[in-house]
């Protein structure tokens, strides 16, 4: 089956697809995109939550053929924070 991973931070983006045995976890096919060579110089802590299609999964969630994997990266300043700071430069 055929599974595509994804993890982007600001200014950089990673991508590889991959060949998976059925029945293929989360946490085994990110482990498989970090030990391939499109991944060098990703440094994951571990704590990473993920997202197939953008909907949230769990680790040990079974992936499916043609499934895109996103490793989800702590947002850098909220939604919130984001919008008080867009008011403030517009007023």
């Amino acid at each position: 089956m055929r599974v595509n991973v994804v993890h982007a931070i600001v200014g950089q983006a990673w991508e590889v697809d991959l060949d998976c045995p059925t029945g293929t976890q989360v946490r085994e096919a990110v482990e498989l995109a970090v030990a391939h060579e499109e991944f060098v110089g990703v440094d994951l802590s571990g704590d990473e939550t993920y997202a197939v299609w953008n909907q949230e999964v769990r680790r040990d969630h079974v992936l499916q053929d043609g499934d895109r994997v996103e490793i989800l990266r702590d947002l850098v300043v909220s939604p919130m924070e984001r919008r008080r700071m867009y008011a403030k430069l517009n007023t």
